[in-house]
């Protein structure tokens, strides 16, 4: 291995005593793979098992963790008992190498399909239209929300059973837990909107319900993260501001998490607030200032990449469509076979990288990674 790349092959200890033995893993990704009834799939465990040596940090595409707040086709559920022994073998295939398996836990709120819900209708903290081909949301009740911080700790429960080492509080990319923060999905006039401290309620209750399920069934060893989308600009309007990110930073970080995980496209996006000094990693990497570990993802494909996201203020870098594309990544830096790394997928190795069928069309038709050429789904 080149010395320039050691960093990234160093310890980190999270709050809880937890040494992760480098700075790498897998960002969550959606594998739209999942069985009928909710259970992972073969095709869904073979993908994780041929990832798992990829870095320290595995964090698995969400699971739903409500009937009313499944958001793919196909996703996997976290809502009742009978997915455990599913669940139990995804655990153990993504720790095969030695790493930590973490559950990334999740409702759709708005971002719901109602085909796929029982009650063929979704549900948000207020009924505000959602994206274009979306119904318009219900309201949530008071009694539903209370619901919801309940399922998020029962799916805690579960991924603790089923032995994950962690699990990831899903609070980005406009799902339940963003659309409660924001100001434009949030219209709520109780205690669970208007201010920005009541828009924080619901994030911060989930957490402190997950950080009690954690308490009762497992050990000071069990890893709970937060994810969150740093900043919310959208047609719709302002949801919040990086400013408003730094509170609900500083919160989650009282509330007990031990790693906070930015959702990026690029890690070294500016912010909006052309005002504000430096990257957004910059920016919160100072907020967090080493009470936890800062998880970053973004545009990192190559190992000098990954390198200068922890020079920009990350502490640990996760890789999503890079670790699609070449599996192989962190064996390859390992040897000094950095030159190695297939930033797209070779065409003789398509059908050869474990990536289930519904995962692998969406990646063509969306064009997720770059085949080296041109190939027919």
């Amino acid at each position: 291995m080149k010395s320039q790349f050691k960093s990234l092959f160093e310890e980190i200890t999270l709050p809880n005593g937890v040494v992760l033995n480098d700075r790498l893993g897998v960002a969550p990704m959606t594998t739209y793979s999942g069985n009928p009834d909710g259970t992972v799939s073969d095709e869904e465990l073979a993908y994780y098992r041929r990832r798992s040596n990829i870095g320290s940090l595995f964090v698995s595409a969400c699971i739903a963790v409500s009937e009313n707040g499944i958001a793919f086709p196909n996703q996997f559920v976290a809502f009742k008992d009978e997915v455990l022994p599913r669940l139990t073998q995804m655990a153990t295939e993504m720790k095969a190498n030695g790493n930590k398996a973490i559950l990334q836990i999740q409702h759709g709120g708005r971002q719901g399909q109602p085909a796929l819900i029982k009650t063929n209708e979704t549900v948000a903290p207020s009924a505000v239209e959602g994206p274009a081909g979306r119904p318009t949301p219900r309201a949530l009740r008071t009694d539903e929300i209370t619901d919801i911080i309940r399922d998020f700790g029962e799916a805690t429960r579960r991924a603790i059973k089923a032995g994950f080492d962690g699990v990831e509080i899903h609070g980005a990319n406009t799902y339940l837990i963003q659309q409660f923060v924001s100001e434009v999905t949030n219209r709520r006039e109780d205690e669970w909107g208007g201010s920005l401290e009541n828009r924080l309620k619901f994030p911060l209750a989930v957490l402190a319900e997950v950080k009690r399920v954690a308490a009762e069934y497992a050990d000071e060893q069990f890893i709970i993260g937060y994810r969150l989308s740093p900043e919310e600009y959208s047609p719709e309007g302002i949801g919040y501001t990086i400013d408003e990110t730094k509170v609900l930073t500083d919160k989650l970080i009282a509330g007990g998490i031990h790693y906070l995980h930015v959702s990026l496209m690029d890690f070294q996006k500016l912010p909006h607030d052309d005002k504000a000094e430096g990257s957004i990693v910059e920016i919160l990497s100072k907020q967090i200032a080493g009470r936890v570990a800062f998880v970053v993802v973004g545009s990192v494909k190559k190992p000098a990449e990954a390198v200068a996201a922890l020079e920009e203020g990350a502490d640990m870098v996760v890789m999503g469509r890079q670790v699609l594309a070449d599996p192989e990544w962190t064996e390859k830096v390992k040897s000094g076979r950095e030159d190695e790394i297939n930033e797209n997928v070779p065409k003789e190795m398509i059908g050869k990288l474990d990536i289930p069928g519904p995962l692998w069309e969406r990646m063509v038709t969306y064009k997720m990674v770059e085949i080296d050429e041109e190939v027919e789904v």
